[in-house]
């Protein structure tokens, strides 16, 4: 009977023990709450859970205070077990939909908007609309090239002008339709060895792309870009006489991506007719973000290729960026290789001439103007190279260098 006493007495001084020690953690922890602190309030936060003290408010806090640190990631995993513990929670799906549109994952964030029912949003979520038409944009690129080692000009400028528009075409699928003119002006000239190769070109091209959402965090693309161009091209005998021909070549490829709040990856493998010859390439990507927000990030690419007639060549880019104040963000990169007749981007870059762009400089201002608009300024320093080309037996020849520089305005419009 002693023993039993005992058993009970020590029984009934350890719950009073545990129900002390769960209103003052509690009480540490709203305070932090409302202080703001999301570091005690994540410390003390862990330990209750730690000693198996989880409930609907402590997530709650947690989630908010992660959310308003835009700590995304942390967010949806309380914001997600607050639901669990109150399945009639409606504010948790409205922060789990912001968290990830804010983090940049806009696929997802529509993914679960269309996941919920009416009766599972809230006030807010009622009032987005279905994703229809995304953007549309409006640019251009001109590069002024600098006379090389030798003293004489290649190529003189360079002219494009593009647009493009995005559009979901169903809740799971989104499509890209893209159209560039590019326009080269200039020619080799004052060089005894390359007598005279005429190097303009006015070139038309037309970009598609189709992307899937299936699951959340993973997308699965199919792409295309055809250009059209006339090329004229003038006698080395120095009689005057042209002829004009008009050309088309194409590329078709394939992707995945997976999206994270912390780590961004991709692949594609593309096919294109380009330069008399054909190619293979596959490219690939992998995008940082420290802080599971698009604050600071950093995104290192590759691409490598294979060409029926001139063998293997490649292209490796490292791109830095991050968010200087809420409406501007910069970004600097470098792009080194020896590719030509090549596709970046999913094939969105389409360079199908026998010019080198063996390092690249650049950097991207994206100033935000209001709420939906946005203007991209971009200076480019380029260090090409270029040979005098053999179709007919696949050789090249007499190797030149020039540097150019260039500068692109962009103007995208967001729809609400």
């Amino acid at each position: 009977m002693r023993i039993i006493l005992t058993a009970l007495m020590l029984a009934f001084a350890t719950a009073s023990f545990a129900q002390n020690d769960f209103i003052s953690l509690d009480k540490q922890n709203y305070d932090y709450y409302l202080q703001g602190d999301y570091k005690n309030l994540k410390e003390t936060g862990e330990k209750m859970i730690a000693q198996g003290i989880d409930y609907y408010f402590l997530r709650m806090r947690l989630g908010i205070l992660a959310y308003n640190n835009q700590k995304y990631a942390s967010a949806v995993t309380h914001f997600t077990k607050a639901l669990e513990l109150n399945s009639l929670d409606t504010i948790s799906r409205g922060y789990i939909y912001s968290s990830y549109l804010l983090s940049g994952r806009v696929a997802d964030a529509n993914l679960y908007l269309g996941s919920l029912g009416e009766d599972e949003k809230n006030s807010a979520l009622k009032s987005i609309k279905e994703p229809e038409l995304l953007q549309i944009y409006l640019g251009t690129y001109i590069t002024n090239s600098t006379t090389n080692n030798l003293n004489y000009k290649i190529v003189d400028n360079t002219t494009v002008i593009y647009a493009g528009i995005e559009s979901y075409l169903s809740s799971r699928i989104k499509g890209t339709l893209a159209y560039t003119n590019f326009r080269k002006t200039g020619s080799i000239t004052q060089s005894s060895a390359l007598a005279r190769n005429n190097l303009n070109t006015n070139q038309n091209q037309l970009y598609a792309k189709l992307t899937g959402y299936a699951f959340s965090g993973w997308e699965f693309s199919g792409f295309a870009h055809a250009g059209f161009y006339f090329e004229k091209t003038t006698s080395g005998q120095g009689n005057g006489n042209s002829q004009k021909q008009i050309n088309g070549e194409y590329l078709g490829g394939i992707g995945i991506a997976k999206n994270g709040f912390k780590v961004r990856t991709g692949v594609n493998i593309s096919y294109s007719n380009f330069g008399s010859s054909t190619q293979v390439r596959g490219e690939g990507y992998l995008t940082y973000l420290p802080f599971g927000n698009t604050n600071f990030y950093l995104t290192t690419g590759g691409m490598f290729q294979s060409d029926k007639q001139w063998g293997e060549t490649y292209q490796v880019n490292q791109e830095i960026g991050c968010k200087v104040f809420k409406f501007l963000w910069l970004e600097a990169g470098i792009i080194k290789g020896n590719s030509f007749l090549y596709a970046r981007n999913q094939g969105m870059v389409m360079s199908n001439s026998l010019l080198i762009p063996a390092t690249t400089i650049y950097g991207n201002l994206h100033l935000m103007l209001g709420k939906q608009f946005m203007l991209t300024l971009s200076p480019y320093y380029n260090q090409n190279e270029i040979y005098f080309w053999d179709l007919t037996s696949n050789t090249r020849t007499d190797k030149l260098t020039y540097n150019a520089f260039a500068a692109a305005v962009k103007l995208t419009y967001k729809f609400k």
